[in-house]
Order: structure tokens, then C-alpha cells, then sequence
């Protein structure tokens, strides 16, 4: 029975109702808090890797397709060895504060590991992501006074998964994995599609 149906007669008994409903609550809190922070990137804030599967789990059982974008920071190593590790960071962070800004409140951002970004867009078509990509680009690219190294380029490989293309996610996150490294193998700073 929930807490909240037990009636209290007396004084005692709602004091004790009362303080178990907030350790209850305390509890819960604790607990969905733990969850949040098993599931985002510490730096970026971003979902990690257990936070990517999930949302990707959930997608797949709802059967919403979905667009796909890797993203890599081109010359990233570069940056760590010219500037350190520190302007580093600060150039990880700008790439995720960039990725909020430039898509939809129902995409869903991850930082996958190191320099490396990857976007969920739900109920998309890959022109849309595409073009999704591309405004993240052309933004990075504009930017002169970026934290840590002051210009920056992206380069990114897109894709689409839906349940009626018979093929599996993991099949979708290569081939958008492929794509990213023909945009780099193609001169860096571009979008390439699969």
C-alpha cells in the first residue's frame, strides 16, 4: 500500500508518515540521480555511451526511425599538443554547448569517447540530417575565437536507420562511422552522407 493512502490518527503517526515520505522521496531522487549521472559525459554534459544504447534501445522498441550524425574534431590531437590538455577540454565542451544549439530539443546528443560526437535525430528524413549536419558544420567553421585553439573545423558522416530497411543499428552506426572517415579522407571540414 503507498504511503501517501496510510492514514494518520495522531500527531506520532503523521510525524512519522510525514518523514518517511521524505526519505522515500530523498531516496528517489538519490536514485534517479545516480541513474543521470551513470548516463552523461561529466565534461560535455552530454549522454555517454549506457546513455546512447539506452536511448538507442528505446527508439528501436518504439520503431521511430531515426537519422544518425558522427561527428569527429578534426586535428583534435593537434589541439592537445599544441594548447594541452586543458584547452583540450574547453574545445570538447564548445563542440557539445555547439551541438545544443544548432539542433532540436528532441535530438539526442552523446559524447561516444574522445573527440568523437554522435547525434540522434528522431523521425527524420537523411536530407534533414544532412542538412542538420551541415548547419553544425558551417557553424563550427565560422567561429574565430573558439576557447583552447581559436578555429575549429568538424567533420561528419550521416546515415538513417527504420525498422522497414531490414538492416540492424549497428549496421547504421558503421556506415555512419564509414562516412565519417570518407569526410576525412576527403579534406576534413564537410559532411558526407551514406
Amino acid at each position: 500500500q503507498p504511503l501517501q493512502a496510510i492514514r494518520s490518527w495522531y500527531f506520532e503517526a503523521r510525524q512519522l508518515k510525514r518523514a518517511l515520505m521524505q526519505s522515500q522521496a530523498s531516496f528517489h531522487h538519490q536514485i534517479d540521480k545516480l541513474n543521470e549521472t551513470a548516463q552523461t559525459d561529466p565534461l560535455t554534459g552530454l549522454l555517454n555511451r549506457r546513455g546512447l544504447t539506452e536511448a538507442i534501445d528505446m527508439l528501436v522498441q518504439n520503431q521511430r526511425a531515426f537519422g544518425l550524425i558522427a561527428i569527429d574534431i578534426d586535428h583534435f590531437k593537434k589541439v592537445n599538443d599544441t594548447y594541452g590538455h586543458d584547452a583540450g577540454d574547453q574545445v570538447l565542451k564548445y563542440v557539445a554547448n555547439a551541438m545544443k544549439t544548432q539542433s532540436r530539443h528532441e535530438d539526442i546528443l552523446c559524447r561516444s569517447g574522445g573527440e568523437e560526437f554522435l547525434i540522434l535525430l528522431p523521425n527524420t528524413t537523411l536530407d534533414h540530417a544532412i542538412q542538420s549536419g551541415e548547419r553544425l558544420r558551417a557553424f563550427v567553421a565560422s567561429q574565430d575565437n573558439i576557447p583552447g585553439c581559436r578555429r575549429l573545423t568538424l567533420s561528419l558522416g550521416v546515415t538513417r536507420w527504420s525498422a522497414e530497411s531490414n538492416q540492424s543499428v549497428d549496421t547504421a552506426l558503421k556506415q555512419a562511422d564509414e562516412a565519417l572517415y570518407k569526410a576525412k579522407e576527403s579534406g576534413r571540414n564537410r559532411v558526407q552522407a551514406v
